[in-house]
């Protein structure tokens, strides 16, 4: 499963349309700003991706790990992936 799959996940189990990746294949903020909303997770807006990413995680009662974010303020598969876990996390309880 690539970045883009991981991304499109995310946003089926928020119902939600799947935002366009950017260049590279890097993964939209807006994903992450999702998420946030449509969770009702309360991070502040202006947290950067790979803070609101941890954020999301640690909302989950999960762990954050140094290799799910990289240079350039990019979130990493293996983050990604941790995303989605916790985004399955919160519908599931819901």
């Amino acid at each position: 499963m690539g970045k883009t799959e991981i991304v499109q996940a995310i946003a089926d189990l928020l119902g939600v349309p799947c935002p366009p990746m950017s260049t590279g294949s890097t993964e939209p903020r807006s994903i992450f700003e999702l998420v946030n909303d449509r969770l009702g997770l309360g991070l502040n807006s202006k947290l950067g991706k790979p803070e609101l990413a941890r954020g999301i995680v640690l909302a989950s009662g999960a762990e954050w790990h140094p290799d799910f974010e990289s240079r350039g303020a990019t979130v990493t598969k293996a983050g990604l992936l941790a995303v989605l876990v916790a985004v399955r996390f919160f519908v599931q309880s819901r």
